[in-house]
């Protein structure tokens, strides 16, 4: 989606005007170049229902647009998911789809994958918006992970405690899996160091040949994915990485992932309802071991880490309880500072999934609804938020800052209720 080349201009007033036209378009090109190098897209999915207990809704905007002016901003695609998608889904699965949860771009930025809490794993061309496969992993999909070399789609399935290995063929529109071969059983797995093996987030490493699994009951599973059967290398227990892990983001050699809370302690013991951990975890002793450091905690506090991103050298993490984005040094791994949400814009934005515009320029924020629908604990509603929609966040020195500019909002009233829910979201550079 990289923007055009200026066409070179000739004039027939002669060399003085086509000299000044030049400067004046050099200066013009070069400032449009510095705010925004590409063109680019922002993806976020509502969770809320528009079929009978079916659907959601996915927003395509046109990026520069939404940083321009986001509460003007209106989405370039709006696209029902209880329409074709739901009956291409239903077609091949026999069940419809709901709650589009996670978003993931191929490394080459061709194909969207959207995962259901329905089970659904959708693949889509990201150009055309056309949906290409629909399949199904089982009771849910909390996400599924595209792998740097796009060989592979790797799939949380937390109600049946599998990772599930989706074989991709980009090219030649072909996704299948094994279940016999590709699906991995972490509940037989679970024991006194990690007693809830259900999968939250896969990520991997550059290689693409480990998988790292946050796990709801706490800590860390390592995975060779690409043996068959794939293949467990390393773990951390439920002490080295807390319960309810979800964000992961590879920053240089270090991947850092966090813990959060939202699942209710009467349901889940060994979780919180309120939790905020990130870690820097090393690997570069793999197969043989992994390691695990904790480098900010909020534990005991109204917080709930949930998204990551990285701007530049520094980690940005949202605290969705708390309203408010940590900023961590990468160079360091220390915390230098923080970006409070909170005020006239949205009293109470509940900053959920990240992502940066391709210029590092603005951060993108998936804010969650009056009704979430996931990931919310009701004794203390930490992933409760006022205005659901796209927040746009103006990255200021370097990364190691941001303004609020404003938020996008997106609404699906129902009863005189907003049900809107806001959660997957991705940049499309």
């Amino acid at each position: 989606m990289r923007t055009r080349a200026a066409r070179r201009i000739r004039s027939p007033l002669g060399p003085l005007f086509t000299l000044f036209m030049g400067l004046t378009l050099g200066f013009s090109v070069a400032w449009a170049l510095s705010s925004s190098a590409y063109a680019y897209e922002v993806w976020i999915t509502d969770q809320s229902d528009t079929g009978k207990e079916s659907g959601g809704v996915l927003y395509i905007y046109d990026g520069a647009q939404l940083a321009a002016n986001p509460a003007g901003a209106k989405p370039t695609v709006m696209m029902d998911l209880a329409g074709d998608v739901n009956k291409l889904c239903e077609e091949a699965t026999k069940k419809p789809v709901r709650r589009p949860h996670m978003l993931f771009f191929t490394q080459d930025q061709s194909h969207a994958i959207l995962s259901f809490l329905s089970g659904h794993v959708l693949f889509m061309d990201a150009a055309t918006k056309k949906p290409e496969a629909c399949l199904s992993m089982g009771k849910n999909v909390h996400a599924a992970w595209p792998t740097p070399d796009q060989k592979m789609a790797l799939a949380a399935n937390m109600a049946d405690k599998k990772l599930i290995r989706i074989w991709t063929d980009y090219k030649d529109h072909k996704f299948t899996f094994d279940e016999s071969k590709d699906a991995m059983n972490l509940g037989a797995m679970e024991g006194p160091e990690r007693p809830d093996n259900a999968p939250v987030c896969p990520i991997t490493e550059n290689t693409s040949k480990f998988a790292f699994i946050t796990l709801r009951g706490g800590g860390l599973i390592v995975a060779d994915v690409t043996q068959t059967p794939m293949k467990v290398v390393a773990t951390l227990d439920n002490k080295q990485v807390h319960p309810a892990g979800c964000g992961g983001i590879l920053v240089g050699d270090t991947l850092y992932i966090n813990s959060g809370g939202g699942w209710p302690a009467d349901k889940f013991p060994a979780s919180a309802s309120l939790a905020y951990d990130v870690y820097a975890v090393s690997f570069g002793n793999l197969p043989k071991s992994v390691s695990a450091k904790l480098i900010t905690s909020r534990d005991g506090k109204f917080a709930d880490s949930h998204g990551m991103a990285a701007v530049g050298r520094y980690l940005w993490s949202a605290d969705r309880a708390g309203n408010n984005i940590e900023i961590i040094d990468t160079s360091t791994n220390l915390s230098v500072s923080g970006i409070n949400l909170s005020g006239v814009i949205s009293d109470d934005p509940a900053p959920d999934l990240l992502d940066v515009s391709p210029d590092g320029t603005y951060v993108f924020a998936g804010m969650r609804g009056p009704t979430p629908l996931t990931g919310n604990d009701k004794s203390v509603n930490n992933a409760q938020g006022s205005t659901p929609g796209v927040g746009v966040i103006k990255v200021t020195n370097g990364g190691k800052g941001g303004e609020f500019d404003g938020v996008a909002r997106i609404t699906n009233m129902k009863d005189g209720k907003e049900t809107a829910d806001t959660h997957g979201l991705a940049v499309r550079k």
